[in-house]
């Protein structure tokens, strides 16, 4: 009799042993890779926080999110060719370094296509059509999913030599870009010297002299601490940094239309997060770059406007075609 008790206690004791390996096994975990510090303030190590929270929320606890911050998994470019082949399975990235990929992510890269920071967030980025639109070229492209837009602040123009007030004024300035041939020729055409370097690179370029300033957004300026090695900011505002929350496609599909559905719901929300605190910190990045000494000047815009006109003809086709473009024109007219 003891026997046989010992026994079914035995098999009742692997049965829960199996039962607990199975739900722990049935947790998905999701590697989520970005560029930027461990810092709550860093607009990616915010957004992901936020967003783990909820996809635990949303998923009922099936998606755990593992982050890799501070370009763990190489450059952006490098991590975005890793999710598409599956290595990683998700990232948040400026949709600039995207478009080597799917040449529809530089829709955002083509200069002053954005009015302001607010106009972006309020009429463009939160447009489904648009959102499911650059997501299905993504898809077919790619093998690349966007779960959500957000935004890492204005571009600006920062540099070591002098103030930039004109386009002539930036002859001879060496300026350090992300490797994107839209934002090469942007400063092709204003006459600078461009020069693609990659994030992680970028702080000892500028200290040691191999550019004299970058082209790069006020957080993500902010939390690698460039000002620290810059003297001048020309507040131009001649890109939004359009964040792409990008997925591996064949991963995303492999979950249960319950669990993609709150995944999708997740990072969504947070983007919403995400836009709101970008509108408002914005002010507050400009405010710690005065305090840290660096000299603003705020030029007129319509030469600026004139010198790069050609790059929205020659980028056209890339980005897929003028009734994308228009179509984010349109959406601004409701802007003040």
């Amino acid at each position: 009799m003891k026997s046989r008790l010992l026994i079914s206690t035995l098999i009742l004791s692997m049965g829960g042993l199996f039962f607990s390996q199975t739900s722990v096994s049935a947790e998905t975990i999701i590697k989520f890779s970005h560029n930027m510090p461990q810092k709550k303030t860093a607009t990616y190590h915010r957004y992901f926080l936020l967003f783990q929270e909820l996809a635990k929320k949303y998923t009922n606890n099936a998606v755990t999110l593992r982050e890799f911050p501070g370009a763990q998994m190489g450059s952006d470019q490098k991590a975005a060719k890793k999710l598409q082949l599956g290595t990683i399975e998700m990232m948040a990235v400026a949709s600039n370094n995207l478009a080597q990929l799917y040449g529809g992510f530089d829709l955002f890269t083509l200069p002053f296509i954005f009015k302001d920071l607010a106009c972006a967030t309020d009429h463009v980025l939160t447009d489904k059509g648009l959102l499911n639109d650059i997501s299905s070229g993504a898809q077919k492209k790619a093998n690349i999913r966007v779960l959500a837009f957000g935004v890492g602040g204005m571009r600006n123009m920062m540099n070591s030599k002098k103030p930039i007030l004109k386009p002539a004024d930036l002859k001879g300035v060496r300026m350090r870009v992300a490797k994107n041939p839209i934002q090469l020729d942007t400063y092709k055409a204003l006459g600078a010297d461009a020069i693609g370097i990659a994030s992680k690179e970028t702080y000892s370029a500028l200290q040691t002299g191999v550019v004299d300033g970058h082209d790069g957004g006020s957080s993500w300026a902010y939390s690698h601490k460039l000002h620290e090695v810059q003297k001048y900011i020309s507040i131009t505002g001649h890109q939004v940094v359009v964040i792409s929350v990008i997925m591996n496609n064949k991963a995303f599909n492999k979950l249960s239309k319950k669990v993609q559905d709150g995944l999708t719901r997740a990072a969504q929300e947070a983007a919403t997060d995400n836009m709101n605190y970008m509108k408002n910190n914005e002010s507050k990045i400009m405010d710690k770059f005065r305090k840290s000494g660096l000299k603003f000047s705020k030029p007129d815009l319509a030469p600026f406007r004139s010198a790069v006109k050609s790059v929205w003809g020659k980028y056209s086709d890339r980005v897929g075609g003028w009734d994308r473009i228009n179509k984010v024109q349109n959406l601004q007219k409701k802007c003040k």
